[in-house]
């Protein structure tokens, strides 16, 4: 076999894996890859075939109730979750001695940073965000302090990787700003461009969705659920009431966002459509006029990739999407809707809040130009090759 290439993916969702097996197929031939995930990283890892080498690793996530994240589990599990950081170090250094690649590359999690440093193999990490915030309901004086030292810490500690690479656009663009404000980042990270999908969706294919979800001239809305299947429920129902009303207007199409959904789509009463697992979402991001989503980094790159104005519904509670959120309206790019606010009657008002002003799309297709400038994927394999 070629060169060796570790992987070692943060398993939450399925954005960080979705990008990292784009980055080892743009590797090309030549090179072997061993992946290393928990989770839902795991499990599409499991679900794809193909030959991908996979390893479960110790999970170390966060505690997801009520549909959101839950910083009050969280607190108390602390000293646990310190003991279950040490198990993943000691697990992967474990894989890694006995994979030997000639790098190793961490996507969002520390452990594999530690492991590979103890191993003496260079270690290429990608991150959304260089530190952690705080949820909002922490955002005291005191907490604002307690989350400078820790994303001070936390900083350090990423340092040790010999390269950094940001998946986001150098500012002003910066989705993740807040994640990156009060951190001297400069000579320590490289912004690469964002890693989301950027598929060659030729005409044919875009023509065979129409006729499959019989799109007319209507706007199209495209309603992307997507994250840990535990904060999916009230999104959903809320998305589907709002349906109701906006198809009358609208083309209207909704994924559900589960693994093992229905790939069929499915009618609803009010002509809505709805997928459990879109295999066309890549068609509709280019169809859609407008995209309804979560405030994930991954996704919120693709809007961007497609010039999409969207309304984004961050996790509840969840610091990074809510940030990510934030400033994707500050750019002027759509509408956010807090989750402990969402409705379906000002989810249908957002979407067509955003439908009818035209300089939604306008700013979209301005950041679009700028987001053309960079391949995440290509500069972070070129990265990668660098090490082999």
């Amino acid at each position: 076999m070629g060169s060796k290439v570790y992987f070692a993916v943060f398993g939450s969702g399925l954005g960080h894996i979705t990008r990292v097996i784009d980055i080892s197929e743009r590797l090309g031939d030549g090179y072997e890859s061993l992946f290393s995930s928990s989770g839902q990283g795991l499990q599409h890892l499991r679900s794809k075939g193909g030959g991908l080498a996979a390893v479960a690793s110790p999970s170390l996530d966060v505690v997801w109730r009520g549909g959101g994240f839950s910083s009050w589990h969280v607190l108390p599990l602390l000293p646990f979750t310190f003991n279950a950081f040490l198990r993943q170090v000691a697990f992967e250094r474990q894989s890694i001695g006995r994979f030997g690649p000639k790098v190793v590359v961490s996507d969002s999690r520390l452990s594999p940073v530690v492991a590979a440093k103890e191993r003496s193999v260079p270690v290429v990490t990608i991150l959304n965000q260089f530190q952690i915030s705080f949820p909002p309901r922490f955002r005291s004086r005191s907490g604002r302090f307690l989350e400078r030292i820790g994303g001070d810490v936390l900083g350090l500690l990423w340092s040790l990787s010999d390269r950094i690479l940001m998946t986001d656009l150098p500012p002003p663009y910066t989705i993740a700003e807040v994640n990156l404000l009060e951190s001297d980042i400069s000579g320590v990270v490289e912004f690469v461009g964002f890693t989301s999908p950027r598929p060659d969706v030729g005409a044919e294919a875009l023509e065979k969705t129409r006729r499959l979800l019989e799109l007319d001239r209507r706007p199209t809305v495209f309603c992307q659920i997507s994250g840990p299947d535990e904060t999916k429920g009230v999104f959903t129902a809320t998305a589907l009431r709002a349906a109701e009303g906006l198809a009358r207007d609208y083309n209207v199409v909704i994924s559900l966002g589960y693994s093992s959904g229905s790939p069929s789509p499915r009618r609803l009463e009010s002509g809505a459509w709805v997928f459990g697992w879109c295999p066309v979402k890549d068609e509709l991001f280019r169809l859609a006029d407008v995209v309804v989503a979560r405030a994930g980094h991954s996704t919120i790159g693709q809007c961007i990739n497609n010039g999409k104005p969207a309304v984004l519904v961050p996790i509840h509670n969840h610091p990074e999407q809510i940030g990510n959120a934030d400033k994707f309206c500050r750019l002027g790019l759509g509408k956010e809707i807090r989750s402990e606010k969402l409705t379906s009657e000002n989810l249908a008002e957002a979407i067509r809040g955003c439908l009818g002003d035209q300089a939604y799309r306008r700013k979209a297709e301005e950041v679009r130009a700028v987001s053309e400038r960079y391949d995440g994927v290509q500069r972070t394999a070129e990265i990668i090759r660098s090490y082999c």
